[in-house]
C-alpha cells in the first residue's frame, strides 16, 4: 500500500453526503434528526457515540458489522478498545475535536487479526448536536475476509484527516491522509531517539537510524 493512503470507501462518502445534506448550513445536525430508515444498507456499519458518567466515549449504536470486527456487543464499550493500545491516546484527542464540532475525522487504519491477517479499513467521525450522543460514525474494511466475524480483529491507526465540515465533498475525497508515525529500531521494537524515515504508511522502515547530517564543501566560492 503506497504513501498517501488511496482508499476513499463509498459508504464513507455515503454517509458524509446524508449528514451534510440534513445539517444544511450549521455546523452539525440535530441527533432527532438522523433517521435510521434513510441510512438503509449503511446501518450495518454504522456507529452512534456518546459520552458516559465518567466522561468516557462509548458506543450507544453499533451495527452488526462493526461488533462482526470485535467478535462482540459493543453497545456501552469504549470507541478506543477497538483500537490497540497504543493509539488509544491520539484517539482520545480525535474524538474530543470531533465532539466540540470542530472537524470531520478520517481514520485511516489496518484490522488486524492475531496471526497477522489483516484488511484496510477506513473510520469516519461527524459531529451531532445533542446532550449525549454527540458523534454519529462508520467503519468500513476494504474488503470482507473470511475471518471477519470469525475471529477478532485490533484496528492500527495508519493515518489521519482532519475535514472543514465547511467545505465540499471534493475537498473531502482529495485531501491526503497524514500518517500516523511508525518508529521501529533494529529490534523491531519502537524506537524513541533519532530521525528515522517513513515510507508505505510505516508499513515498512529502514533498519537504519539517520542521526546526523553532514555538509560537504564542494570548493565552489
Amino acid at each position: 500500500m503506497k504513501a498517501g493512503w488511496v482508499m476513499r470507501h463509498k459508504d464513507t462518502i455515503e454517509l458524509y453526503k446524508y449528514w451534510n445534506e440534513i445539517r444544511a448550513d450549521r455546523d452539525a445536525p440535530l441527533r432527532s434528526e438522523i433517521a435510521p430508515a434513510a441510512l438503509g444498507r449503511l446501518l450495518p456499519s454504522v456507529m452512534l457515540l456518546e459520552r458516559n458518567a465518567g466522561g468516557e466515549i462509548v458506543f450507544r449504536l453499533a451495527g452488526t458489522r462493526l461488533c462482526a470486527l470485535s467478535c462482540k456487543e459493543l453497545k456501552g464499550r469504549p470507541f478506543s478498545g477497538l483500537f490497540r493500545q497504543e493509539d488509544r491516546t491520539s484517539l482520545i484527542k480525535i474524538l474530543n475535536a470531533v465532539e466540540r464540532g470542530d472537524s470531520v475525522v478520517v481514520l485511516d487504519a489496518i484490522a488486524r487479526r492475531r496471526d497477522g491477517g489483516s484488511v484496510p479499513a477506513e473510520v469516519a467521525l461527524l459531529p451531532l448536536v445533542d446532550d449525549r450522543t454527540r458523534i454519529l460514525g462508520i467503519a468500513t474494511t476494504a474488503t470482507t475476509p473470511y475471518w471477519i466475524g470469525a475471529e477478532a480483529a485490533e484496528l492500527e491507526l495508519r493515518g489521519i484527516r482532519y475535514m472543514d465540515p465547511k467545505a465540499d465533498l471534493v475537498f473531502l475525497q482529495s485531501r491526503p491522509s497524514v500518517p500516523v508515525r511508525q518508529r521501529f529500531g533494529d529490534s523491531g521494537r519502537p524506537s524513541v531517539n533519532g530521525l528515522h524515515v517513513l515510507s508505505g504508511m510505516g508499513l515498512s522502515a529502514p533498519k537504519r537510524v539517520l542521526r546526523a547530517f553532514r555538509v560537504l564543501d564542494g570548493g565552489k566560492k
